[in-house]
């Protein structure tokens, strides 16, 4: 099993622009996270919300956006 690579949300500290407010997706759970790794489909990157502590999944492609809205508690997360 791969190691999982993943970086520590921090709350932002100015205002940002919704633009520019990407969005996270939740962690699959175990079971379709196994699957996945099989299919070769896993994504590389997860974000740990500085808010509710609860791991994310960022989208594959390179990040356009400078932050990214939790979908559990609706925090922004600056990478």
């Amino acid at each position: 099993m791969t190691e999982r690579k993943h970086v520590m949300g921090k709350k932002p500290d100015r205002v940002i622009p919704a633009d520019q407010i990407g969005k996270l997706d939740l962690a699959p759970d175990e079971e379709a996270e196994k699957s996945q790794e099989a299919t070769g489909h896993v994504s590389p990157f997860w974000v740990k919300c500085w808010n509710c502590q609860k791991f994310l999944t960022r989208p594959l492609a390179p990040p356009s956006e400078q932050a990214y809205t939790c979908p559990n508690c609706g925090a922004v997360n600056m990478l």
